[in-house]
């Protein structure tokens, strides 16, 4: 996968493959081009070269009659992105809805689903981030950590066949990293399919199955985490691993 913007080269040839079930987490300073990938994956930017495939089938794209690929219109492009759950930084959380409002919006509206079969599944991700309590509460009354599980509940309401993060604990207060690192540990042992950029060294440590160092728009160097963390092989992760352990 290749990407620019302008003049400015972010992605330089990123080839991955994730197996269903795995949990890679992607660390690399910033400006390394780790929230583009994400996104790119997503296709909530659009690379210059390459292609991403779930279970085969080429996101962004569609057969037309004569068999050829073509641009997928933004309905099925849609349908293709609700298999992609995404958590933001920054939790992207409609302001005037419930907790549980934010969680059903999704469902009825990308899933065509009536409210009250929506209402069910909301209310049993709420549940599962620990935020039942919280169900009629707006967002402006909640912390940055009860805000990002309400966007991870949101997320797995609509049973993606992956999940993507970028920097879920970024902007959050250190005391409310942990509350948000607990939730993503029960998802990994769920066996989830899920992709993190992420900072917190410890949680990539112990949660992923491998980890990966972007530097300047490549992959430098992956490795299952054990493995990564205590032997990297290149000059250029170990000053990383010992400047963001300091």
């Amino acid at each position: 996968m290749h990407k620019s913007f302008g003049s400015l080269e972010v992605l330089k040839g990123i080839d991955l493959e994730v197996a269903q079930g795995e949990v890679i987490c992607i660390l690399g300073a910033s400006g390394s081009g780790k929230s583009t990938l994400l996104r790119c994956i997503n296709q909530l930017t659009i690379p210059d070269r390459g292609t991403i495939r779930i279970n085969g089938e080429q996101i962004g794209y569609e057969l037309a009659t004569n068999g050829d690929l073509k641009k997928a219109p933004q309905t099925k492009l849609a349908k293709q992105r609700s298999r992609i759950g995404y958590v933001f930084q920054q939790f992207n959380l409609w302001p005037h809805r419930t907790v549980l409002g934010n969680v059903i919006e999704a469902l009825k509206i990308v899933k065509k689903m009536g409210t009250d079969q929506a209402e069910q599944i909301a209310i049993d991700r709420i549940t599962e981030v620990g935020l039942l309590d919280w169900k009629d509460e707006y967002p402006a009354t909640l912390s940055g950590g009860q805000q990002q599980r309400v966007a991870i509940a949101r997320m797995l309401a609509m049973e993606p066949d992956v999940m993507l993060f970028d920097e879920p604990t970024s902007a959050l207060d250190p005391e409310r990293v942990g509350e948000v690192i607990e939730v993503m540990k029960a998802l990994a042992a769920k066996g989830h399919t899920m992709i993190l950029a992420t900072h917190e060294l410890n949680f990539a440590r112990d949660t992923a199955d491998r980890a990966i160092f972007i530097d300047e728009g490549v992959i430098v160097e992956q490795a299952p985490a054990q493995i990564f963390f205590s032997k990297p092989n290149s000059q250029r992760l170990g000053s990383f691993l010992k400047r963001m352990s300091m």
